[in-house]
């Protein structure tokens, strides 16, 4: 049985080298950094995240000769045979290997560690269980966090902190500053179905899918609050996200009311509503000089509740079920049939879709609409023009990483959630299948992995999207699998 004997190793004069360069190695290379920045990754793919850390990249695939010059090594390629490979040529050259996930070929082990000014603690299990290592980690990690090794046993434990924060209507570039730096600090985030992947997997923290959409809850809104509580009671800092804005239908008042019953210090960011989101994303102004100079934001729901202020322009929230009890409400209300109405679907998304027309007119339409969707009554949607800026963009889709650089004055980009692992959540893989490819102009392939991954997702590609490769080894396989 190998034994492993912990030690603390000096590396910043040393150079460390990983062998891959997808989701395996960020975890690594995400602890390691913490300690040098003389990294270098080789991998004929590298992922967009690791791209961004700025270490020395080649991009290739391994060769035996890579590993010249090198103090230690980390094996991260998903192939055991390459991995074992490593190890064998590695020991050639008297240099230490970690092959990530298997104890029997490794010389050494990375423990789950914290890190603190200057002091570091690492937690082992030599190697046999590594998902308890990492719970050890985390449940250390509150007790320092809550000051457990800084204060006398007397003292209260301190309890943890809760952000309730509005990540926008959408598009991912939309979350505020403040809020991007709460997220990268939390310790757990628990979001909401109109938040998307694409943004959550930017942040490192424990992810907690809360999804609830009209009549299909994955969790009810009370044990959403007996959550975010839980999680603050063990001395957690809590990112609770919410697509919009927390206190625009966005039930935050309620959340904050539990966390006063429990004395939990919080506080809540701001986001952008979807009212403001599909109104600078479609050009229909909310208010205009001469034309609108007040509105009012309402809901579809309860249907037979539906009020009907009196403001210039009416935007209601959650219309896709009850468009029509909305439109019945409004016509009752005495405003003229030939007021203007849009209805904005996926707003700042890149499938975003406006529906115009006047009050009389879809009143009669039987035309469906989907959720999430908003709707925009009043004159100022007389400005709208259906070429607005937001709709000459290219929507272009990323499998991948982007190693073009698409402007994003000129493109919408859209990544496709191809990595799956163990820590992949529900939530990400049921959408990494829910690209709709109709609005999709071009895709964009620099990954074998994700291209094979998409092919068990969709058997063929419209032909009106054109098709660009990173490299000759993906276009070849991008064209077998489709039958190009």
């Amino acid at each position: 049985m190998k034994s492993f004997l912990p030690l603390n190793v000096r590396i910043d004069n040393k150079k460390i080298l990983f062998i891959g360069g997808g989701k395996i190695a960020l975890h690594k290379i995400k602890t390691v950094a913490q300690y040098t920045r003389n990294i270098s990754i080789v991998s004929p793919e590298i992922q967009d995240e690791l791209h961004q850390m700025g270490f020395t990249e080649i991009f290739k695939e391994y060769e035996t000769s890579d590993l010249e010059g090198f103090f230690l090594v980390y094996a991260c390629t998903n192939n055991i045979e390459v991995n074992r490979r490593i190890k064998n040529d590695a020991a050639e050259y008297g240099i230490m290997v970690n092959v990530v996930d298997n104890r029997e070929l490794s010389d050494f082990i990375s423990p789950a560690v914290i890190k603190q000014d200057e002091m570091t603690i690492a937690v082992s299990s030599n190697g046999e269980n590594v998902k308890k290592s990492v719970e050890w980690r985390n449940k250390l990690k509150a007790l320092v966090q809550r000051g457990y090794f800084l204060t006398r046993r007397s003292e209260p434990e301190k309890r943890g902190f809760v952000s309730i924060i509005g990540a926008g209507p959408g598009d991912p570039e939309l979350l505020t500053i403040k809020a991007e730096r709460v997220l990268r600090e939390a310790d757990v985030i628990l979001y909401d179905d109109l938040v998307s992947s694409e943004l959550v997997d930017r942040f490192d923290a424990r992810k907690i899918y809360t999804g609830k959409r009209k009549d299909h809850h994955h969790y009810e809104q009370e044990a959403i609050n007996e959550e975010i509580v839980r999680h603050a009671l063990q001395g957690e800092k809590v990112a609770r996200l919410k697509g919009g804005d927390p206190f625009i239908f966005g039930r935050g008042g309620e959340e904050i009311e539990a966390l006063r019953q429990h004395g939990i210090r919080y506080e809540i960011i701001p986001g952008i509503t979807a009212a403001h989101g599909a109104s600078a994303y479609t050009e229909i102004p909310l208010t205009m000089r001469k034309i609108s100079s007040s509105v009012a934001f309402c809901t579809g729901h309860p249907v037979n509740k539906i009020q009907v202020p009196d403001a210039d322009t009416l935007v209601y929230y959650m219309v896709a079920s009850a468009v029509h009890d909305v439109l019945d409400a409004v016509a009752a209300k005495g405003r003229d049939e030939h007021t203007m109405v849009a209805i904005v679907q996926n707003a700042t998304r890149y499938n975003q879709k406006i529906i115009t027309g006047t009050l009389g007119e879809l009143r009669k339409s039987e035309q469906a609409v989907s959720s999430p969707a908003l709707l925009i009554l009043g004159e100022n949607i007389n400005q709208f023009i259906s070429d607005n800026w937001y709709s000459k963009k290219k929507k272009v889709l990323i499998l991948g990483e982007d190693l073009v650089g698409y402007a994003p004055d000129e493109y919408i980009k859209v990544y496709y959630p191809c990595i799956q692992s163990e820590e992949t959540d529900h939530h990400t893989l049921e959408q990494a299948g829910a690209v709709d490819l109709n609005f999709i102009d071009e895709i964009y392939v620099s990954s074998l992995a994700c291209i094979r991954n998409f092919r068990e997702l969709y058997k063929d590609i419209p032909k009106k999207i054109i098709i660009k490769t990173a490299n000759n080894y993906i276009d070849d396989e991008y064209r077998r699998l489709f039958s190009v």
